[in-house]
């Protein structure tokens, strides 16, 4: 790795799935993926059919293509069930759970963001040359609609006023191909899709090196199916050998340690509480916990190493984008920390419901399909030996991504069901002829 840059990109492009792992100083941080037959909403921007307006709420309820919308406060003019309403999806629906939505939405730009429902403009505080402004004021009068909102952001700074302008005409642009998108009716239906995971990227090569593989080769390489899965797992020792017990409910998440588990935990104990305040925080994250979490730091005769561990999590918190928010300590003295849930965490990423142990089916063929494509080769007439609900995933929800794995073999993979073999197991044969 390039001297200064601790932060590596992977980036694995599969059939049916790409995914990306953030791996910071060799240990994995964060993971992203997109799978084919479930595209991402969040961030998207829906033509939405209304189900329902439920004043006793202060809701109105939407239908975004086979997904339910859940949008706080009813706008005016009150929709018409039935009728369209153009929103953007703020959070993934989970489970039961619909899709946070807002019809305040924007076009994003990397100088300036259009708000097509406000109006007027802001310029970035960090932008304080008044000749500045006053040429950046000027050009949105020229260039802006009345009946459209503006932000521009502190980058905008430096750049050429032509830069800017011919960046502001793409956003208005975009913006009246959508409303022809709109007039043509048949929602619901995505207007502008969220954005693409390789698109993301873009900003993190600035301070990271980015590495491309396919087919789950880079990924086997720096072990991240193995990282993921310990991150699944309830219970975690951590480099200085006290035991976490992480166990994820619903809207809640109660984090134990186990102090007794650490020899030395009361001779360093300020020492130790830094440790695990790193430790926890790097839990949350990659498992992308959201809800109310709980965290029993045992009572000692060192109170002050509590407090310590409370202040480590809250500038830990304060320095980092996940936005995590540190409340303080309960009357029960668990200190209660939450986090917005904008998507599902990596159980319900990986896991069946109510599962501690068994991964979903779509994460099992995914694989499958990995594993025809890197060691078919040499077999002429290859065999998947499965369960049935593995092959029925495949030439269902998953036929187009079973498709392309053909296409790319240049055969017609062949199943074989093996009523003993549980659903995550498979392997791959030469189909026996007769």
């Amino acid at each position: 790795m390039k001297q200064g840059l601790s932060k590596h990109i992977l980036i694995d492009e599969s059939p049916g799935e790409t995914r990306v792992a953030v791996l910071k100083e060799g240990k994995l941080s964060d993971v992203f993926m997109e799978r084919q037959h479930r595209p991402a909403l969040k961030g998207s921007l829906i033509l939405a059919k209304v189900q329902s307006v439920t004043k006793e709420l202060n809701a109105v309820f939407l239908d975004l293509g086979g997904v339910t919308g859940y949008l706080e406060g009813i706008p005016k003019p009150s929709p018409i069930e039935g009728g369209a309403l153009l929103v953007e999806v703020l959070s993934e629906p989970i489970n039961k759970k619909a899709a946070r939505v807002t019809a305040n939405f924007s076009l994003l730009g990397r100088m300036a963001d259009i708000t097509p429902n406000q109006t007027g403009y802001s310029i970035s505080r960090d932008i304080k040359a008044k000749g500045r402004r006053a040429s950046i004021r000027d050009l949105l009068s020229n260039v802006i609609p009345k009946d459209i909102g503006v932000f521009i952001k502190s980058n905008a700074h430096t750049c050429e006023l032509a830069e800017l302008e011919e960046e502001l005409r793409t956003l208005l642009v975009d913006w009246e191909r959508m409303q022809l998108d709109i007039v043509s009716g048949g929602q619901p239906k995505i207007v502008k899709p969220s954005t693409d995971l390789k698109e993301l990227t873009d900003d993190w090569k600035k301070n990271a090196i980015v590495s491309k593989g396919k087919n789950g080769i880079l990924f086997k390489k720096f072990n991240i199916d193995g990282q993921i899965s310990g991150a699944l797992e309830s219970v975690v020792e951590t480099q200085t050998g006290v035991v976490l017990t992480i166990e994820e409910m619903e809207a809640l998440t109660a984090i134990d340690i186990d102090l007794a588990s650490h020899k030395t935990a009361h001779s360093h104990p300020l020492k130790l509480a830094e440790a695990l305040a790193e430790e926890i925080f790097w839990q949350i994250r990659l498992r992308k916990l959201s809800g109310i979490i709980l965290i029993d730091y045992p009572r000692a005769k060192n109170l002050g190493a509590r407090d310590h561990f409370h202040s480590e999590i809250k500038r830990i918190a304060s320095q980092n984008e996940y936005k995590l928010v540190v409340h303080g300590w309960t009357r029960t003295g668990l200190l209660e920390l939450t986090k917005d849930r904008l998507g599902p965490s990596l159980r319900d990423m990986f896991l069946c419901k109510n599962s501690a142990s068994q991964f979903l089916i779509e994460v099992i063929a995914i694989e499958a399909c990995r594993t025809l494509i890197t060691e078919s080769d040499g077999i002429a007439n290859p065999q998947l030996v499965c369960s049935q609900d593995l092959k029925s995933a495949l030439l269902g929800p998953l036929r187009k991504t079973f498709d392309e794995v053909n296409r790319r073999l240049g055969v017609e993979v062949d199943f074989y069901v093996d009523l003993y073999l549980a659903h995550d197991d498979f392997y791959i044969q030469a189909k026996k002829t007769t």
